[in-house]
């Protein structure tokens, strides 16, 4: 039977119901939000058999399978409170407690360092925390090293990003350790006697995207994902990028974006945006068997920031984690759920 245009017009209604009705809560008409491969999997069930993906996680069996070196076990605990959990029946809590720890942490080690990773997760900060003085982190190092804080690393021993939350002055953002970082001491982003001054003279390189709000966002799930790909061996040509509920913020590689390194910090804007060019990428590392390999999930409060909180527990949430080798995009979930 031949269509009219009502009978088209019909049809395209119904094909734009059956797609909105997958989209994740928030997303915006203009495109902002960009899905993924989680849009294959409602709810996320079913993404850990993707070929792409490595691990994934709800933390729905209570189990810490996969998480090694964990740093206070006690500090970490499963929550069943459905009020509370992103998706599921479960999500993890870190608590730092005022006074006596700082925190907790636990790593994921791939079996094979990759090239490209993605991780994507859920995060919730409780509504009387302070933020963290670290949060998440992707990268690689060698077995048996790991490098003190405020060193710059070796070519071919390690490089690493922090995906750090938003402060009271300014917003998401990375904080970077790779070899060929620059040091806070001088305008040039050259250390005090160099070449390493006091072995202090590096600490984390920072990439902030414009016109984000500031202050942290409590008390309400945040969709996080963080990408970071490896350079060739002798050229910058490595990225990294991060998108805050499925809206790409930042993405730092060969000719994008335009700005101006002032200290160890690339400016797109303000006052120290004195002389713009395209950012020249990242050359992570010297040596080609040096590959992406591991996540740190982190809730790290020194014990003199805690002690500035009102509260005497200072909690994050987790949920639904996967790491894979594409983009993975929000967690998606049935027209029946949809709000």
């Amino acid at each position: 039977m031949k269509r009219g245009k009502t009978g088209k017009f019909l049809t395209l209604v119904i094909f734009a119901g059956m797609f909105l009705a997958l989209l994740p809560a928030g997303f915006c008409a203009e495109g902002q939000v960009e899905l993924g491969m989680a849009a294959k999997y409602p709810g996320d069930k079913g993404i850990e058999k993707d070929t792409a993906v490595f691990f994934a996680t709800g933390f729905e069996n209570e189990g810490l399978d996969g998480w090694w070196d964990i740093r206070n076990r006690d500090g970490i605990k499963f929550v069943d409170d459905i009020s509370i959990v992103h998706s599921g029946s479960k999500c993890l809590r870190m608590t730092a407690v005022k006074g006596k720890d700082e925190g907790s942490d636990m790593k994921h080690t791939l079996t094979e360092g990759v090239d490209q990773l993605y991780m994507r997760f859920y995060c919730c900060f409780h509504k009387d925390t302070l933020g963290p003085h670290h949060f998440i982190i992707m990268g690689t190092h060698v077995k048996g090293w790991w490098a003190n804080a405020g060193s710059r690393p070796p070519g071919d021993k390690g490089f690493w990003t922090n995906i750090e939350p938003p402060t009271d002055e300014r917003g998401w953002e990375f904080y970077t350790y790779w070899h060929k970082m620059r040091s806070w001491n001088n305008v040039d982003g050259t250390p005090n006697n160099p070449p390493e001054g006091d072995g202090r003279s590096f600490y984390g390189n920072t990439f902030v995207p414009d016109k984000q709000p500031t202050g942290l966002p409590r008390d309400r799930w945040i969709c996080v994902e963080i990408m970071m790909k490896t350079n060739t061996i002798g050229k910058s040509d490595g990225e990294q990028a991060f998108w805050i509920d499925g809206k790409k913020m930042g993405h730092w590689k060969p000719g994008e974006p335009i700005g101006s390194w002032f200290r160890a910090t690339f400016h797109t804007s303000g006052d120290y945006n004195i002389d713009p060019k395209p950012f020249e990428g990242y050359d992570w590392r010297s040596d080609s068997n040096l590959k992406l390999n591991h996540i740190i999930l982190q809730w790290y409060i020194s014990r003199e920031h805690g002690l500035k909180s009102k509260a005497d527990e200072n909690i994050v949430y987790y949920d639904d984690i996967v790491l894979a080798t594409e983009y993975i995009g929000p967690q998606v979930k049935t027209a029946s759920n949809n709000p």
